[in-house]
């Protein structure tokens, strides 16, 4: 009784040996080829830049980190900040949020704090507020659900400090 099932055991392996690599090379040849597209659209080629006059520019806001932060104010009036790092400084899901004064606890987000949005947007739209109460900036990573940084106060106007 063992010997027949052995027998079939063997040809099933043997016939399995042999159609499954066939198979997989005809699987292969008859795959649809790769879609290529000769030029980008033109919004994903360029990456948009922030639009606005520089009121000032700092690499000091963040202790510990090289981001520099730009002051802009854009065509219609309003504040806006706009963020470069350096290549190393990766950090996944990071968000902005602009708090009034410092925030009290390290590594908390504060109940006050306002979203202004993504870290990589060309442009953030400060709250009407920042101009006449110094805050700070909180770089939030989703991702981990922690702080990863915090600025130091600034008042976010037309003077240069």
């Amino acid at each position: 009784m063992i010997r027949p099932l052995r027998r079939l055991h063997c040809r099933a392996v043997i016939a399995l040996g042999i159609l499954l690599p066939a198979a997989f090379v005809v699987g292969v040849a008859a795959r649809r080829p790769i879609p290529r597209m000769a030029s980008l659209p033109v919004g994903l080629t360029t990456s948009p830049q922030p639009s606005g006059v520089t009121i000032w520019q700092r690499d000091d806001l963040f202790k510990g980190t090289s981001i520099q932060v730009r002051l802009l104010r854009d065509p219609i009036g309003r504040f806006t900040v706009a963020f470069s790092a350096v290549r190393y400084f990766v950090k996944p899901d990071l968000i902005v949020y602009w708090v009034a004064a410092s925030p009290v606890g390290a590594g908390v987000l504060p109940d006050n704090a306002r979203l202004l949005g993504s870290f990589e947007s060309p442009s953030l739209t400060l709250p009407a507020e920042s101009a006449t109460t110094s805050g700070s900036l909180i770089l939030y990573s989703l991702a981990d659900q922690e702080v990863v940084n915090v600025s130091v106060p600034a008042r976010f106007n037309d003077s240069t400090r």
